[in-house]
Order: C-alpha cells, then structure tokens, then sequence
C-alpha cells in the first residue's frame, strides 16, 4: 500500500480511510479500552445490562512462576464479579477451541481464595469459612474475522453461545463458563437494516474503515463518540505510528490467510482432477473387461499392474 499524508499535511499514514479499521490490535484497542463503549458492547452482546467494570492487566500468570503465561486482548470484570475475556481474531487457528479454554481457566483459578477464606459473622467477628467453589461467571467473547462454523445449519448464525451441557438432555451443566463468538463475515446487514444497538456495533465493527461518514442509523451518543475518536486524522503523531504498524501487521494476517486459501483451493482442484482421471480409467478398464479381455490382457493395454486391474474390476 502506497503510503500518503493525511489531510493536516503533519502525520503520515499508510491508509486513506476515514476511520480506523478496528480489526487492528490498535483498532480494536482504541475503541474498547474506553470503559463507556465497551460497556456499551457487553450490554448488547449478553442482552443484559452492565453497570460497570473495571479493567484487569492483560498479563495473567499461572499459580506458578514457570507456569505460561497468556496475554489477552482485554480483559475486565464487573462490580457483580463477572470476568469478560474479549478477543478479536483474524486468522483461523486449528486448535481455536483448545485455546479458548485455556484461556478462559486462568479467570476461573484466580477466583480461589489464596490462603484462609474469612468472612463477618453477624456479630460482626471474623471467622475461618472452607471455600464452597461458587463461581462468578466468566465470559469468553471472541470476535471473529473468518467463519468459524461451516455446517449449513449454521451459516446464517453470527453470534453464537456456546456452554456446558449434559449430553443427553441438553440441560444446562452449569452456567460458569460461556464462550461467544461473533463471526463478522456472517453479518450482512446494509446501512439501512440497522435496528438493535448490536446491529449497530457490528456493522461498525465490520465496515468501520470502508466508511466516509458515520452512519445515519447510528445516532446514539456511545456511536457519535465512537466514530469521532475513531477518525484517523483525529490520532496524534504516535497514535498514528502505532496505527501504521497495526495496519501492516493486519495486512500480513490477511495475506497469509487468503494465501492459504488459495493454496487449498488449488489442492482441492488438483484432487478433483485426479480423482476424474482415476473414474474415467476404472471405467475404461471396465469396458475392456466386459468385452472380454481378461485382467493380464488389459494390464499391458493400460501399463497397470494385474493386481491394480483385478481391484477396480471387482470394485466397479
């Protein structure tokens, strides 16, 4: 991408968008690590309201020194003790399930009490109290920019929940644990469908950087915010140098992703192709034989071994 000035003639940018796009590491930081919007967001998502949170350093440790650590994208709990992980994605990872959990069980530990629990009795002394492993809801939200789930059934689904369930049943396990993902590519609402707050952040969040102007539809006050910070000639000088680097790494996650696309696209045509060739030889081979030629006689026709002939003779 061709790098130009912005409109002010002071910062330079790699992008000519009006908006940022917040599929970035910076992009999705500038606009969630306001408490307000993300706030905002929750509450649309959970179809609940959030009254406040607090953000926690996006560093965790294990219980040991050695043990891995893991760095979210944000992480914040609310003042009813409910831990939410959220995430945006870009590139699809095999194991994208695994490291969800693993990620999400760093939240669950840390709930247990280090050292003795002591809670006030009603007469207002301090008393020794076991653990009884009641947990605070921890909520893992990943914002996807790939489909995750291919099955037709759910190609029309963009935000699914995803829980702990009894196998035969389907009643709930418990409700500690949620993962929710937001598959961008799914939504594919116009500007003037726009009717739920979460219509809104998702069209925000998908076309952001496409944008010359805000859209119509999104009037509330946490959008006009939103889209006014969200202005590129609004970064200052090192905003816009930890923008431009955010740009070039989300450049080169896309490439990758629509490289490896390409690459299995060309296998998949290869091994079509090959398993043509391989039809139209069984059924020549076939045809020979029933013509009466005997197996030895079209293996020196075909340059195939016997064996080979006998296996698609007597599997056609």
């Amino acid at each position: 991408m061709a790098k130009s000035k912005s409109r002010k003639g002071k910062k330079k940018t790699l992008t000519t968008s009006v908006f940022i796009n917040p599929k970035t590491d910076f992009g999705f930081k500038k606009i969630f690590g306001n408490k307000e919007r993300l706030i905002a967001f929750l509450s649309a998502v959970l179809c609940k309201t959030i009254v406040l949170i607090e953000f926690v350093p996006q560093e965790q440790f294990g219980d040991k020194a050695k043990d891995r650590k893991v760095i979210y994208d944000l992480y914040c709990t609310s003042d009813t003790g409910e831990r939410f992980i959220v995430e945006m994605q870009n590139d699809g990872h095999k194991y994208f399930a695994d490291r969800a959990l693993f990620y999400a069980t760093y939240p669950i530990r840390s709930q247990a009490p280090k050292g003795k629990l002591t809670v006030i009795d009603e007469n207002g002394k301090k008393v020794s109290k076991h653990w009884d492993y009641h947990l605070n809801k921890v909520y893992f939200i990943a914002i996807l920019n790939f489909i995750l789930f291919k099955e037709e059934e759910s190609k029309d689904i963009v935000i699914e929940e995803i829980s702990l369930t009894r196998h035969f049943s389907g009643l709930g396990f418990t409700d500690a644990l949620k993962f929710i993902t937001i598959e961008l590519p799914k939504f594919n609402k116009s500007e003037d469908e726009l009717v739920t707050p979460m219509d809104k952040w998702l069209y925000s969040l998908k076309n952001m950087e496409k944008l010359n102007q805000r859209p119509e539809q999104c009037n509330e006050e946490v959008f006009q915010q939103l889209y006014e910070e969200a202005k590129v000639d609004n970064l200052n000088s090192k905003e816009m140098k930890a923008y431009n680097k955010s740009i070039l790494e989300y450049e080169d996650v896309v490439l990758t992703m629509d490289y490896a696309v390409e690459q299995a696209e060309q296998r998949g045509e290869q091994r079509g192709e090959q398993r043509g060739v391989q039809r139209e030889r069984a059924r020549h081979i076939l045809k020979l034989f029933q013509n009466g030629f005997s197996a030895v006689q079209i293996a020196e026709l075909t340059d195939l071994p016997v064996k080979e002939v006998n296996n698609i003779i007597k599997n056609s």
